[in-house]
């Protein structure tokens, strides 16, 4: 019985005993300890085709569902199984179905892998990242991209390593490990120094929107905008030059360049197509509009609120909502209906889903604390702040943490922000 990577075929034990309700302990039942099934989980141990067998009932899953074939005899997979999985995975990304990706990709590197097709198996790998990344899966998509920057293929070529780091770097950014999303990151750029631009402007742009998050200066980031800037006009995609433009203005909204942010995401908004990346597209305008809002601009910010709300409602997953109700709630409280604004984050606080540990909280329980303030709650203002403050420092959010802090105790904080990010 053959498995795929163990990373990979822990990623899709997680999932399906999510899906399930039920926790680590619980699937291993009186046989595995919660800890043993977690070390499967993260991928540090390897499932032996017993202890397959043993999940896959407890859980009502076949084993082929997670890439494990009972009749897995090398000899008889062939390279066309590869190829035929992965452009299903290819196809369904493309389509926003990240459940049909993700599973076929994973019987693609299973089979690649098998056979022994280091090349196939680190494409199809990537694509499943992709997938996992593109549903809200940022733990187990950084961690198949931490393992794909290490894999022999990615050692042999500097783009492959490049892509598998800024993988990692924008998924553990997605997940609040500003940390560990800046230093794999960092260590994109490095690999990218060669690559062709696209590449070192994916690089660049993961490190700039770590960076910024984690609370870094203007000036620690213009060498890297500077680059940016430099890089756009190489690149032959409109589309591409669009998402540079969008990193770029979100780096002058923080400088406090109004005026730059806005005109640059006005580029931005032009050159993205919609049709090339819709979800991509719709999460666009949700951050444009939050721009303009922390900056206090509201006119045009309706627009943009009603077109990610139409996109999101389709493709967005539990992330993107939070972050489209977050700006919901910035818009009322600039509008001065802090009553609104509190209903909109109490109702994300208290949904089981989109309020969960695993959620960003964060920013939640800032602007939660911005409307008990304006609502004249002094006491559940001050206790918002402290909570937002907590979970900005597990964030890495070290400045923001600051500034909640100070709220928490009643100090003036200069910061005009009404989120980070």
């Amino acid at each position: 019985m053959d498995t795929s990577s163990p990373v990979l075929f822990g990623s899709l034990l997680r999932e399906a005993r999510r899906r399930k309700g039920l926790s680590q302990a619980e699937l291993g039942g009186d046989k595995y300890s919660g800890s043993y099934i977690s070390h499967i989980e993260s991928g540090r141990r390897v499932a032996t085709p017993e202890v397959i067998e043993f999940l896959s009932r407890r859980l009502g899953v076949s084993p082929l569902e997670w890439g494990v074939s009972p009749a897995a005899d090398p000899a008889q997979l062939v390279v066309g199984d590869t190829i035929e999985d992965l452009l299903v995975a290819e196809r369904a990304w493309s389509e926003h179905d990240w459940a049909a990706a993700i599973k076929h990709s994973s019987q693609a590197a299973a089979i690649a892998e098998a056979t022994g097709d280091a090349g196939r198996f680190w494409e199809a790998s990537y694509v499943h990242g992709q997938a996992l990344f593109s549903s809200g899966a940022f733990a187990e998509a950084a961690a198949l991209g931490e393992m794909l920057a290490e894999h022999e293929v990615a050692q042999r070529f500097a783009v492959a390593r490049a892509q598998a780091l800024s993988l990692a770097a924008t998924a553990h950014r997605a997940s609040d490990h500003l940390g560990w999303a800046v230093a794999f990151a960092a260590r994109a750029v490095e690999a990218a120094s060669s690559a062709p631009p696209i590449i070192l402007a994916e690089a660049l742009m993961a490190l700039v929107s770590a960076m910024s998050e984690a609370g870094s200066t203007h000036t620690e980031t213009t060498p890297y905008l500077d680059r940016l800037g430099e890089l756009s006009p190489r690149l032959t995609s409109d589309h591409s030059r669009g998402t540079i433009a969008w990193t770029m203005g979100v780096a002058a909204y923080m400088a406090h360049e109004i005026d730059k942010g806005i005109a640059l995401h006005e580029h931005a908004r032009h050159w993205l197509d919609a049709r090339r990346d819709f979800r991509l597209w719709s999460r666009f305008h949700s951050v444009a509009a939050r721009w303009r809002l922390n900056a206090g601009v509201l006119p045009g910010t309706e627009e943009l609120i009603a077109t990610a709300d139409v996109g999101l409602r389709i493709l967005g997953n539990s992330y993107d909502i939070v972050e489209l109700r977050q700006v919901k709630a910035m818009y009322a409280l600039r509008r001065g209906d802090p009553l609104d604004a509190a209903r909109i984050m109490s109702e994300v606080l208290d949904d089981p889903i989109l309020g969960g540990e695993h959620m960003s909280r964060g920013g939640s329980e800032l602007l939660l604390g911005h409307a008990f303030n304006d609502l004249g709650k002094v006491d559940a203002a001050r206790e918002r702040y402290a909570r937002a403050a907590l979970q900005f420092e597990v964030e890495g959010r070290l400045r923001a943490a600051v500034n909640a802090w100070r709220r928490s105790v009643g100090q003036e904080v200069s910061e005009t922000f009404l989120t980070q990010g």
